[in-house]
């Protein structure tokens, strides 16, 4: 595991950035130069092959379908370098609608989240969750493990409509 150090930006060139968790590509689009940002993507990945499929239609044919956890045990499998990650680990584990949510093994798909991280060489990291994921153990984990990764970490609850969605819903996010 490498240690982070500042920020430094390269000239003339956006941001590299890899989508995991990518759905469709919401966060991505949102990073995008649709957006007026300078953000390119390199990589993705997606458990869902048709919305893996859609990624591909609208960012390039980069997304790779599968299981994240399978995914980088497989030594042919490469990570480009990247400079932030971005992503949504499946929420379902700390949903206080899962009845079974204290044995649920989606509240683990942060670990390979970082671990996407480790080996992109990534400077900065946005993951997006449900508000329940702050405080949990886990979110303490990810805090030690950032921490330990030289990443100062910023977490908190925001609700989309003070971004001026018209929705009520509130999410983490960790950055």
């Amino acid at each position: 595991m490498q240690k982070k150090t500042r920020i430094t930006r390269r000239t003339n060139a956006p941001w590299r950035l890899i989508d995991l968790f990518s759905g469709a590509g919401g966060l991505t689009l949102g990073f995008s130069r649709r957006f007026g940002n300078e953000f390119t993507s390199v990589w993705a990945n997606d458990f869902n092959e048709a919305a893996g499929a859609t990624y591909n239609l609208n960012f390039g044919n980069h997304c790779v379908s599968g299981d994240i956890s399978v995914l980088l045990r497989d030594p042919s499998v490469k990570i480009p370098k990247a400079d932030i990650v971005i992503g949504g680990p499946p929420c379902q584990g700390f949903s206080l609608l899962n009845r079974n949510r204290n044995s649920d093994h989606r509240k683990q798909l942060w670990r390979p989240f970082f671990e996407v991280i480790d080996r992109c060489g990534a400077e900065v990291f946005v993951m997006e969750n449900v508000p329940q994921l702050l405080g949990s153990s886990e979110h303490n984990e990810i805090l030690g493990l950032a921490k330990k990764m030289g990443f100062n970490v910023v977490s908190s609850k925001l609700c989309a409509a003070d971004f001026g969605v018209p929705q009520v819903r509130y999410r983490a996010f960790l950055v």
